[in-house]
């Protein structure tokens, strides 16, 4: 088969759920998986177990690293290593308000955060849409060529993840919250990759 032709699963897995007593926004702190969220990497490890999966890339984050261990070690016994990739990284607007609660980032960013919840298609702090989306979609292209025909692993975060799927399926940025359900910690969502050309296999709400 032409590598153009070439079929391929890919896997975007949230990592796990994550120890956040404070109830802050986590952004790119190094906050380590919970329980729960180790729970939640080995439930996903289990399902992808069965999938052939020829690599496993991860967001630098820590809880992205964590959970993609976790599935590294029930997929291939620790064979295949994580491959980190800054481009899976959590979204800059993540970044610009964490370490405050959500109520404190919208008491001090009141225009940033009605935005970013109102129509984040306009949103440009931290990083617009367009950018955050199109380093997700180099990430995952970078994969494809490095290796072609196999199923890949990419494990990322909520809003990266969404706004990708939402490219794919030629939808509009402002329907991020609206969909989100589709993407909760440690969540599996499919793209199919049949050369260079990426298909949604998620369902979104409409």
């Amino acid at each position: 088969m032409k590598a153009e032709n070439k079929f391929a699963r890919i896997y975007l897995v949230r990592h796990g759920d994550y120890i956040n007593k404070k109830n802050i926004i986590a952004g790119y702190l190094p906050l380590p998986l919970s329980p729960k969220g180790k729970k939640q990497a080995k439930k996903a490890g289990l399902f992808l177990k069965r999938k052939n999966i020829g690599a496993i890339f991860a967001s630098p984050i820590k809880r992205t690293q964590e959970t993609a261990k976790i599935i590294s070690q029930i997929v291939s016994k620790g064979k295949l290593k994580v491959i980190t990739d800054k481009d899976l990284r959590e979204s800059a607007f993540g970044h610009f308000t964490e370490g405050l609660t959500r109520q404190q980032a919208m008491e001090k960013y009141p225009k940033q955060s009605v935005l970013y919840r109102r129509q984040p298609s306009k949103s440009k702090t931290g990083e617009t849409f367009k950018n955050m989306v199109g380093r997700m979609l180099r990430a995952i292209s970078d994969g494809i060529k490095k290796y072609p025909g196999q199923n890949l692993v990419f494990v990322s975060h909520q809003d990266p993840i969404i706004s990708a799927l939402l490219k794919i399926s030629k939808r509009s940025f402002d329907d991020l919250h609206r969909v989100k359900g589709a993407c909760d910690m440690g969540s599996i969502c499919e793209v199919w990759s049949i050369g260079k050309r990426l298909i949604n296999k998620t369902y979104l709400a409409p």
